[in-house]
């Protein structure tokens, strides 16, 4: 295959230029480089590790990582949308004063905001804006999207989608719904999902998640000493030292 034409080049390539897009219109191209990694390990959309990469000779570099599994469940923007999050991450390691024990403190929230990105725990207008775990969305008429738009209408496109998804696609229907609820509404791309055939070749063009598995036991506590034991589900059993029934909950 012509090196010109390898996928994993295509695919990086696609990833940098979007980096370097926002790099310039949101950042003033002040963002040092970072390595751009897919990960589909976790649920998460994406994070920012700071010095997660070390080179032979000793340099070190910063990671954005990406779940691929969302590029096809979700918006171009929305993915997008992810990226700058991280980018944010990146911006506050070196022009700002992160918190080691909460990534998402003061700054970073009102720098998301100033860029169009709009802090909130829930993902919804009102969340929570700071914390250790918190998503956003995006401000309608805010610098992001129209960053992002432009990015877009020039062709860009993610080349190769993630067959396997992290979620069911109605997932995202229905924060998009919430969103529209809470009055938040923009024109957006649809996801990728909702464009592929049902098969592909004679095989599901996507797979969906593996449903989890029905609770194989059931932890049990005496209400009094405390003591517990682990149990088929429904099983009801009585402290042998309190002579009182346990009480229990469910878990996998």
């Amino acid at each position: 295959m012509n090196i010109q034409t390898s996928p994993t080049r295509i695919f990086y390539e696609a990833l940098q230029s979007a980096f370097d897009h926002f790099n310039a219109e949101l950042f003033k191209s002040e963002l040092p480089n970072c390595l751009i990694t897919l990960r589909s390990a976790s649920r998460v959309y994406g994070y920012y590790h700071a010095d997660r990469f070390v080179s032979p000779g000793g340099d070190q570099i910063d990671e954005i990582g990406l779940h691929p599994g969302f590029f096809t469940l979700r918006s171009i923007e929305s993915v997008l949308s992810t990226l700058v999050h991280e980018m944010i991450h990146h911006w506050q390691e070196y022009f700002g004063t992160p918190t080691p024990t909460n990534a998402h403190n003061q700054e970073w929230a009102n720098k998301m905001e100033s860029l169009g990105l709009m802090p909130s725990g829930t993902g919804l207008p009102g969340g929570k804006k700071t914390g250790r775990s918190v998503s956003h969305h995006i401000i309608p008429d805010g610098v992001f999207l129209a960053s992002c738009r432009k990015l877009v209408e020039s062709g860009f496109v993610i080349p190769w989608l993630d067959r396997h998804l992290p979620a069911e696609p109605e997932s995202q229907v229905v924060v998009a719904q919430a969103l529209r609820d809470a009055g938040v509404e923009y024109e957006a791309s649809p996801p990728p999902v909702a464009r592929l055939p049902e098969e592909i070749e004679g095989k599901a063009a996507v797979y969906r998640p593996t449903p989890k598995k029905a609770p194989t036991r059931e932890k049990l506590t005496c209400p009094q000493c405390a003591n517990k034991a682990w149990v088929s589900p429904d099983t009801k059993i009585i402290c042998g030292v309190c002579n009182v029934a346990m009480e229990g909950s469910v878990s996998s």
